[in-house]
């Protein structure tokens, strides 16, 4: 079961059930704080396993809930249903007046506390500096706060695309492979910094470089110089200068983007190695 609360784990635990609790929307992300009473101490220490979708999380739940078991669980992809490499040039084809620029990508949430304001007030700097760039955001929620951070900073080549309809849209995995360098963006509430945020894995199926502000939830994935490249939580300028380092060198941009494919392709495709790590943990908590 996916939770939300644990009163459900509860009525499966008191019917004499196995249970499972996969804490991977137990912390909600707008919430500026991880809460646990007594009730939910009981059900996570009853549960046969808690599984964990970061290793921040886990690490935290481990300390929490002493021996028990706690498994970690990466989200990572499925590269037989959803390959951005897969997909043609569906989205200069949709937008080819974008072809000639250079694409700064975010793909993910909208709001504060995913980070956006920081990815925003960057680019202005970027901007001012350079007429080869245009941020293009897609995200499932938030666009209105995007629009209104573009009029305020008075910002002129940014595009925001529809959501995608469903997770492997065409027009949304080519738009990743197309960006030039993608931006992963974070905050200081709990539910975006400790995770693994599912945005990480779709930009490592891309293979285009990546820069991540640095959580634990990012370096539990990403290491710095080798698949990604890091930068202060909220540090504007940083991040700009970061942006600006991978456009400008081909030889670093090509290096991070390859390592991050092929770490999404080695250890965190359902396809291979995570959907064999899932089985043995499945057959190892029910048999």
């Amino acid at each position: 079961m996916v939770i939300k609360n644990l009163i459900g784990a509860l009525g499966a635990l008191r019917a004499g059930k196995r249970v499972v609790v996969d804490l991977m929307d137990y912390w909600h992300c707008n919430k500026p704080y991880v809460v646990f009473n007594s009730l939910d101490f009981y059900i996570l220490w009853r549960a046969r396993c808690v599984i964990a979708w970061s290793k921040a999380i886990a690490g935290f739940m481990r300390r929490y809930l002493g021996r028990r078991c706690v498994a970690y669980l990466p989200f990572g992809v499925n590269l037989a249903l959803a390959d951005p490499l897969k997909v043609g040039n569906i989205f200069f084809e949709r937008f080819p007046e974008l072809s000639s620029y250079v694409i700064v990508g975010y793909s993910g949430g909208g709001e504060p506390y995913h980070g956006i304001d920081t990815l925003m007030y960057a680019f202005s700097l970027l901007e001012r500096r350079r007429r080869d760039v245009f941020l293009v955001v897609q995200t499932w929620g938030g666009s209105d706060r995007i629009l209104m951070l573009t009029k305020r900073l008075g910002l002129k080549r940014v595009a925001v695309l529809p959501p995608a309809p469903v997770f492997n849209d065409p027009l949304r995995l080519s738009f990743l492979r197309a960006s030039s360098v993608l931006v992963n963006t974070a905050s200081k509430v709990p539910g975006i910094y400790l995770a693994e945020r599912t945005t990480t894995y779709w930009y490592m199926s891309a293979g285009r470089p990546i820069v991540a502000e640095a959580t634990p939830g990012v370096r539990g994935v990403l290491k710095h110089g080798l698949s990604a490249l890091f930068v202060p939580l909220g540090d504007v300028k940083s991040l700009a200068k970061a942006i600006e380092e991978v456009i400008d060198d081909s030889s670093l941009a090509r290096r991070l983007g390859d390592n991050a494919r092929r770490l999404a392709e080695e250890e965190y495709n359902w396809g291979g190695k995570l959907g064999r790590r899932a089985r043995v943990l499945f057959s190892s908590l029910f048999e």
